[in-house]
């Protein structure tokens, strides 16, 4: 009897989750949409994205291709068609310029949704077309540009690679990672880490309640770099250190090198610390001010 009930046990608690799997199995709504645009010289590609994932990505063709994905998830298949139907795309021309947009309806009457909803862009366009961004809570993959790219980020990742050309980024806790970007910089971060892998070009950073880390090699193409940051730390990671001329400048923070790096301290106190470095080898200049930070210079 005790094993016959043991059994009966088993077999009641089996159907509980069988019956709860089935309960809890996610219904995925999505929507489909692509349009193709012809590109001439002067078209500006403009993206604005809220819970979108936005991935950019170059061909040979004269055109600006668009596929998005509009996707909702929910328990039950009616509500996650009804929320879906609250994200609003569109696509417009102007001129030379192309919209791509999607945000979220908030019309009078309409339930707040409670799907888990998003948008996927998949964007092909000439390396040499200028794009502008702006997305929220999302995240944005760019690769291969090289005139022109503008990111305006807010709770969005940020990934790029093989970027060259007029650049310039702003993010609030949204992270950057890129590798092989080439050209004049300028990336404004609040509460978002940063971290460049063989970057070239001249960079201007500002940075907020950060981590910032540079994983570089000896180059003459990597031609300033000017870092200023409030309570944020700062990493260089590079073979050859002395490649490169410092000026440094910890308020309330520490400066950290390798031995073979003889920094010359003007100011060394607990409150202030300022070194600079002169090199005999490369021509390239790192400038960091910190306040409420470290920087720290490391063999890799």
């Amino acid at each position: 009897m005790k094993n016959s009930s043991k059994l009966l046990i088993v077999n009641v608690l089996a159907l509980f989750s069988i019956s709860m799997a089935a309960q809890t199995t996610l219904q995925v709504v999505t929507k489909v949409m692509e349009n193709t645009f012809p590109y001439k010289n002067g078209t500006e590609v403009n993206i604005e994205g809220e819970k979108a994932e936005i991935k950019v990505e170059t061909w040979q063709r004269n055109e600006v291709k668009v596929l998005v994905e509009l996707v909702s998830k929910n328990m039950d298949r009616k509500t996650a068609q009804a929320d879906l139907d609250q994200m609003v795309y569109s696509t417009e021309q102007v001129g030379s310029k192309l919209y791509f947009r999607n945000y979220l309806s908030s019309k009078k009457g309409t339930k707040k949704s409670t799907s888990d909803i998003k948008a996927i862009y998949t964007i092909t366009l000439p390396a040499d077309c200028p794009v502008y961004m702006k997305n929220n809570y999302g995240l944005s993959e760019i690769s291969n540009l090289t005139r022109s790219l503008r990111v305006n980020s807010q709770f969005s990742k940020i990934n790029l690679e093989n970027i060259s050309g007029q650049i310039g980024i702003d993010t609030r806790f949204g992270d950057i990672q890129g590798k092989d970007i080439d050209g004049n910089v300028t990336i404004n971060s609040r509460r978002s880490d940063i971290t460049l892998h063989d970057i070239k070009g001249t960079w201007n950073i500002n940075s907020q309640y950060g981590v910032m880390k540079f994983f570089t090699n000896p180059s003459p193409d990597l031609l300033t770099m000017n870092i200023t940051g409030e309570k944020s730390d700062v990493y260089f990671f590079d073979p050859k250190p002395n490649y490169y001329g410092y000026t440094l400048t910890a308020h309330y923070g520490t400066i950290t090198a390798p031995n073979n790096l003889k920094l010359n301290y003007l100011q060394n106190t607990t409150d202030l610390k300022k070194a600079i470095f002169s090199s005999r080898i490369g021509k390239s200049n790192i400038s960091v001010k910190i306040s409420f930070g470290d920087i720290i210079i490391r063999n890799p």
